[in-house]
């Protein structure tokens, strides 16, 4: 078992840190860096920032998974202060659900197409140059995909059904 380095003895900017860590891990967009600046969390490097939110990421997986308890948790971060190892097992307990649909999400997305949003459209044509007394309704839905790190939208256009006035 590996320490985590963290220089941040606040607990307000510990939790800011650890939020934006997870946020960053179950991110649709996984390429956006929610970390920008590494000196304000108190690292030297960006490299050691990082190093350290990958570390976090298979902690948070683990712990949701639960392969670890909230004992082999806090020993990761045992030259912390007792209160801020809490306020650690507090945050993560608090998005614990969070990370697991994240997992759970990446595990079927790499093998196959996964939904990970979708729109819809509904249009009402009040008549055509056909006749003016009918009326349609129009449907158009998107799906928005992603299997492994590639997105894909699939569009599908449907007509619900016609209305005849008299």
């Amino acid at each position: 078992m590996h320490e985590i380095s963290l220089n941040i003895d606040n607990g307000d900017v510990l939790r800011e840190f650890l939020n934006l860590a997870i946020d960053q891990e179950v991110s649709v967009d996984s390429g956006r860096n929610l970390l920008k600046s590494w000196k304000d969390y108190g690292f030297t490097h960006q490299d050691e920032l990082d190093l350290a939110t990958k570390g976090l990421s298979n902690i948070f997986g683990q712990y949701a998974r639960g392969q670890i308890d909230q004992k082999s948790l806090k020993s990761y971060f045992s030259y912390l202060n007792p209160e801020l190892q809490e306020k650690i097992v507090r945050v993560i307990e608090g998005r614990k659900d969070e990370i697991l649909r994240h997992l759970v999400f990446r595990s079927i997305s790499s093998e196959q197409k996964a939904l990970v949003s979708f729109d819809w459209d509904v249009k009402w044509i009040l008549g055509s140059s056909s006749s003016s007394t009918v009326q349609k309704l129009i449907t158009s839905l998107t799906l928005n995909c992603r299997k492994g790190k590639i997105q894909e939208r699939v569009f599908m256009l449907r007509w619900i059904g016609s209305i005849w006035i008299n």
